[in-house]
């Protein structure tokens, strides 16, 4: 296992086989909870909930300095890459794996000049983190391909392909306007929705498995590309024109429209527009599956 701190500026801080500490224990790595507001109804038993919500997560390091280490020196080589009240991300790597969470540095605690070592100085870093789940770490970690491949090896004689005169195609786009994602993490995340137009595109609109969508008044054309980002503290919509010109769509949102979350599971989702056409478009979304 390895874990390490990384500055907003990029700097680096190695948690675990650091030459002037262990990391003799981490506090919050794995803790999830939630605030649940319920309301009474006179004459029915029990209550309902009105409003989830997770909790913000908090993360104390505990670096015990090593023995015969100056403490002067190690809290200056931690102190060039550990802000108070700078955002942070913490890294972790397990089992092939890699999972990221970004939090405030909340306060440091550690006694100044003492140059004991040995497990008698130890240092307390406290993170808040306002996202309390754990993230992969690739920004795009899945995606259904648009491209269907229609080239293919086979030692099959009956079945190989004979290229005629006029050629044939490696590949197809899939016009499908419905499409089966998987979130296999823990809690439903914000995503990245995109829709690319081959035709005249009127109205786009974007349907969850729940049947709430996201919906846009607006014509593209083709080779046009909509964005819709929903994830927390991203949110935004643009239009994005083959020379790469960027338009602002957020005042053309249909009424009602959702700012959709991939639930955890399995999620089909759909779109459609106000056109005849069923071929003009296709879709894709991007996330990052999130985990206590």
């Amino acid at each position: 296992m390895t874990l390490k701190y990384i500055s907003s500026w990029g700097a680096v801080l190695s948690l675990v086989g650091n030459e002037y500490f262990n990391l003799t224990n981490v506090d919050g790595m794995t803790y999830s909870a939630s605030d649940i507001a319920t309301v009474i109804t006179p004459g029915i038993d029990g209550d309902v909930a009105n409003n989830i919500q997770a909790q913000p997560r908090g993360i104390v390091l505990e670096l015990t300095m090593k023995d015969g280490i100056n403490v002067e020196e190690a809290k200056r080589a931690i102190m060039q890459v550990v802000k108070m009240k700078q955002t942070g991300t913490l890294q972790w790597e397990q089992n092939g794996r890699t999972w990221i969470i970004k939090g405030i540095v909340e306060s440091v605690d550690m006694p100044r000049f003492n140059t004991a070592g040995g497990g008698t100085v130890v240092m307390q870093i406290t993170m808040h983190c306002d996202q309390p789940f754990w993230e992969d770490l690739n920004e795009v970690l899945t995606e259904i391909n648009i491209f269907k491949d229609l080239f293919y090896f086979t030692d099959y004689e009956y079945d190989m392909l004979y290229f005629v005169e006029s050629g044939i195609p490696f590949g197809e786009y899939d016009l499908s306007r419905t499409r089966t994602f998987y979130n296999t993490g823990d809690v439903a995340v914000g995503m990245l929705i995109e829709i690319q137009a081959f035709d005249t595109v009127t109205n786009p609109k974007i349907w969850s498995p729940n049947n709430e969508f996201f919906g846009l008044n607006v014509t593209m054309s083709a080779n046009d590309k909509i964005y819709i980002n929903t994830a927390k503290g991203k949110k935004s919509v643009y239009l994005e024109a083959p020379n790469g010109t960027k338009t602002n769509l957020l005042n053309k949102v249909m009424p009602f429209s959702t700012w959709l979350q991939l639930e955890a599971g399995e999620n089909e989702y759909r779109v459609d527009s106000d056109d005849a056409n069923t071929e003009n478009m296709t879709f894709n979304l991007y996330y990052k599956q999130r985990y206590v």
